[in-house]
């Protein structure tokens, strides 16, 4: 697969070709996102994240697994950096990042997940093959993709970058289940995928449905920032949020915008304007006024079976 080639130093969205490339494969690379001065403060703030999960930190927004290579325990995960570091609200209100999501998803989108994912030097563990979500979550929609933007902090080549299936967006869940089982079958198979190198400051959007993976590595340190999104409309009809999630997340992004505009490697910026339609109108700020937190669990806000059957009636 070849992707097409999108400089984000040189555009300051997608293009039309750009937005249905993505819809047809679910996956789409962006070279150039973030630029030095910005990289630099990402790389500089979330290293602390780093070492604290090295350090065996217990805060609950810190995953471990054992290393599939070394059979070490390990850490991988780190949820809700948004209300952890400064960098990542400015990254947060990025806008190539925002008018391409509004491109792809429309007026009434939300940021939903966010989280940092990372391969420590000689010890990466392994992301078996997988989809973000099954089908049934509204995610099949082709005109309002859910996805992923995966912002990349340090290089991954060969030895420790993300491997894709281009189409696999498109696929029944029968058959993603059944190359899932097969690619993860006694170890991480590669067979028919994509290899996605990057380099720091470099993008890639992942549709949810886009099958994807890693093998466990033991090269260098690899951070990738993950801010998910998805449309009003989608998480109204199906969550997996309850309909409070919405305002609050609608009031984060809100922040973000401020802190963006604040930054100053910033300046200079097409800045991004979020504007929802009436019946998802956001809340409002204050002059002055910043959201109590930008961490809100998903586990406090899952949406009951019943509670969506009601959405949807």
């Amino acid at each position: 697969m070849t992707f097409p080639h999108i400089d984000a130093s040189r555009q300051d969205s997608l293009t039309s070709d750009q937005v249905e490339f993505f819809k047809d494969n679910g996956l789409l690379v962006i070279r150039n996102l973030i630029a030095p001065a910005e990289l630099a403060l990402l790389q500089s703030e979330t290293r602390t994240l780093v070492d604290r999960a090295v350090a065996g930190d217990e805060d609950p927004d810190f995953a471990y697994k054992e290393h599939e290579l070394t059979g070490t325990r390990v850490p991988f995960r780190v949820e809700y950096p948004v209300d952890k570091l400064p960098s990542c609200k400015v990254l947060a209100g990025h806008p190539f990042v925002l008018r391409s999501v509004e491109m792809l998803q429309g007026r009434n989108f939300i940021p939903t997940w966010d989280s940092m994912v990372f391969k420590n030097a000689g010890a990466g563990t392994g992301i078996p093959w997988h989809r973000d979500s099954g089908d049934g979550c509204g995610a099949s929609k082709r005109d309002r993709p859910i996805f992923n933007v995966d912002i990349y902090l340090d290089a991954s080549d060969r030895s420790n970058c993300v491997w894709g299936i281009p189409g696999s967006n498109r696929w029944a869940q029968e058959r993603a289940d059944e190359t899932i089982a097969r690619l993860n079958s006694g170890g991480f198979s590669t067979e028919g995928a994509t290899p996605i190198e990057m380099q720091p400051g470099d993008c890639l959007f992942h549709n949810i449905l886009a099958l994807h993976g890693s093998a466990p590595a033991q090269s260098h340190l690899r951070r990738v920032i993950y801010y998910e999104y998805r449309p009003g409309e989608t998480e109204r009809e199906f969550g997996p949020h309850t309909l409070g999630y919405i305002p609050e997340k609608q009031r984060v992004l809100a922040a973000c915008l401020r802190h963006r505009a604040a930054a100053p490697y910033a300046r200079g910026e097409r800045p991004f304007v979020y504007r929802p339609d009436a019946d998802f109108t956001a809340p409002t700020l204050a002059a002055g006024e910043w959201p109590a937190t930008y961490r809100y669990p998903h586990g406090q806000f899952w949406r009951p079976p019943a509670a969506t059957i009601a959405a949807t009636a």
